[in-house]
């Protein structure tokens, strides 16, 4: 008789690549022994000592944040006493507007 054992959401990869060589809040440090490194966490404010597959924190370094996007956005823009419509830069909606937010405050 064999017991059979089931896994939900199946196993995790041995060959699935560690999160924290591109995780926005990892630092890594390596010395000249390929033994010889340190991962530190900044949002556990730890050192990491398991090899990371899965963190609900992971914050992917080649995405942009959301002020970077911020940065490069364009505003659709009415102006209603020359019936025209058309994009500005952020910068220029927010001088214009100062008392108003871009974005609505749950974004921030």
């Amino acid at each position: 008789m064999s017991t059979r054992l089931k896994i939900l959401n199946g196993t995790r990869s041995p060959d699935a690549p560690r999160l924290c060589d591109t995780c926005h809040y990892g630092v890594i440090r390596r010395g000249a022994a390929e033994s010889d490194e340190q991962i530190y966490c900044s949002v556990t404010k730890a050192d990491v000592l398991t090899r990371v597959i899965e963190c609900n924190r992971y914050a992917d370094r080649s995405t942009p944040s959301l002020w970077d996007l911020q940065q490069i956005a364009w505003v659709l823009h009415t102006d209603s006493k020359r019936q025209k419509i058309g994009f500005i830069r952020a910068k220029e909606w927010e001088r214009r507007n100062e008392d108003e937010e871009l974005l609505p405050s749950y974004l921030h």
